[in-house]
């Protein structure tokens, strides 16, 4: 059996580094966007000197994008450890938004970076090495859907629903204090009932039963 070399305290001390750099870089941009934010910034909030960034990355540019890249490779990791082999669309739907919604929690800061570009201009966003890495990632959450579509309603796609659960999830992440707060006044349910309310709404509609038209 050939042994595996173990990685010097150099190469440890180099990885951890690079680790920081990207973690903090990942907070700041979510918070302040590209323009408002310096190398320096990150490299003080990575406990490095700002050749170290440099040492890695040769511009913001690339940093900028190395995060958004990572971001988005976070949520593809986290759907392959999804086991989906339900066959039941309520049981999928439901399996889907639970995880979607826990994902965004675990991930707050890729999550707020992403949305940031998905909310540019039009034309800059399709430019833009994220908007294929997104597409790619939507298009897992559909296939999942489109396996379970002959349940679905006709004229009903799988795109949509996605769409729909992917939307909402992430407009209640944006908005999780307002929810909170209306939560508390009693006109919205806290974040468990209100999933509950999301997939009911998802597949039974609003209209009451037996509803004259």
């Amino acid at each position: 059996m050939v042994p595996i070399p173990l990685a010097s305290a150099p190469e440890i001390a180099e990885r951890s580094a690079l680790t920081r750099i990207l973690a903090e870089a990942e907070m700041l941009f979510a918070q302040r966007g590209f323009d408002g934010v310096s190398i320096n910034e990150v490299a003080l909030a990575a406990g490095v000197c700002k050749a170290n960034v440099f040492h890695h990355f040769a511009t913001k540019q690339d940093l900028y994008e190395r995060v958004l890249a990572q971001a988005c490779d976070a949520f593809g990791r986290s759907l392959n450890a999804l086991e989906l082999k339900e066959q039941d669309l309520a049981t999928r739907l439901r399996r889907l938004v639970e995880w979607h919604n826990a994902f965004l929690y675990q991930r707050p800061h890729g999550t707020r970076l992403i949305l940031r570009e998905l909310t540019g201009s039009p034309t800059v966003l399709e430019r833009n090495p994220v908007f294929e890495l997104v597409r790619r990632n939507f298009d897992r959450v559909v296939a999942l859907l489109a396996e379970v579509s002959d349940q679905m309603r006709e004229g009903i796609s799988p795109a949509l629903v996605a769409k729909v659960v992917l939307s909402l999830n992430l407009f209640g992440f944006q908005t999780e204090r307002l929810n909170e707060k209306l939560a508390v006044a009693g006109s919205l349910a806290t974040r468990p009932e209100l999933q509950q309310q999301l997939l009911d709404l998802l597949l039974h509609g609003i209209e009451a039963p037996n509803h004259p038209p």
